[in-house]
């Protein structure tokens, strides 16, 4: 596939398809769980890297799915995407947002209740699926070199969040750029 082939997203039917077994995924868990949870609004609008996102805006909830990655990879999409979302909503449901951490032991089990596998992020090839080019600055730790987003630093930045490695636990500190 040569880099300029766009992926074409899903479509209509697909879409249908998606929204019917997040719907199903959604009863599963009200039966699982004794209690109804009710259906969210499923759009597909999202881009870049992600595949899905359940979205909190105030009172309003909803699952966001991208549909160039459901394009490329369908069935894998259904079978786990799908899944992964609802249990955000249902974590939300059952314990909020602010009380666990998003996949977090109440999530992994979740997931594991709706029959997946609790894995936080998919792994996919991103060819033919258009993505943003963010630009990255390092930051250390203890043990390493990390590139954060230009979001994450200027969260550092404007001293809204510390981030810290996930192996040695050090904070990250922004490398000095070299200067000539």
């Amino acid at each position: 596939m040569n880099s300029h082939d766009i992926i074409d997203p899903i479509s209509e039917q697909q879409q249908v398809q998606v929204i019917a077994a997040t719907n199903r995924c959604i009863d599963q868990a009200s039966t699982l769980y004794g209690r109804e949870f009710k259906a969210l609004p499923v759009d597909f609008d999202l881009s870049g890297r992600c595949a899905g996102m359940y979205q909190v805006r105030g009172a309003a909830r909803r699952i966001r799915f991208n549909p160039w990655l459901f394009a490329k990879y369908f069935q894998d999409s259904i079978g786990d995407t799908v899944i992964h979302e609802v249990a955000h909503y249902i974590v939300d449901c059952l314990y909020g947002l602010k009380r666990v951490k998003p996949h977090g032991a109440e999530w992994k089990k979740i997931m594991l209740d709706l029959g997946a596998v609790p894995k936080a992020t998919g792994n996919y090839d991103l060819s033919g699926i258009p993505t943003r080019q963010y630009q990255h600055f390092a930051y250390s730790c203890g043990c390493r070199t990390h590139q954060l987003t230009i979001m994450r630093h200027r969260k550092i930045v404007k001293h809204r969040a510390v981030y810290r490695c996930q192996y040695c636990h050090g904070t990250l500190v922004a490398v000095p750029l070299e200067t000539a």
